[in-house]
């Protein structure tokens, strides 16, 4: 496990939104960048999130004051969901599941 806020993040909260051509998306509202901690993502963490039908892809920690329920994550121009968040003192660990949306504009597509 790495100890260092090496990766940089971006939070990003998403309303639900009508475009110019009368097409429900998602509408980023608000992006929040920061620094986080990356972990490697356990065995039994794995196992445990495809019994539930998902599949982890990477697992952060951050200052848990920073984190206000936003559901998508941009880490190297890829988006990733949270799926599960958990407190350990004063960090919380995201962990992720990689997405095929991508930023255009103010939307994610």
């Amino acid at each position: 496990m790495i100890n260092a806020f090496s990766l940089k993040v971006a939070l990003l909260k998403v309303g639900d939104a009508t475009d110019e051509y009368g097409k429900q998306r998602f509408e980023i509202t608000s992006s929040k960048e920061m620094m986080a901690i990356p972990t490697n993502i356990t065995r039994s963490e794995f196992y445990e999130a495809s019994r539930s039908g998902y599949k982890v892809s990477r697992i952060i920690r951050i200052n848990n004051f920073l984190y206000q329920g936003e559901r998508y994550i941009l880490i190297d121009n890829k988006i990733y969901k949270v799926i599960k968040t958990y407190e350990l003192s004063h960090l919380l660990e995201l962990t992720l599941e990689s997405t095929n949306l991508k930023v255009e504009g103010k939307w994610l597509v």
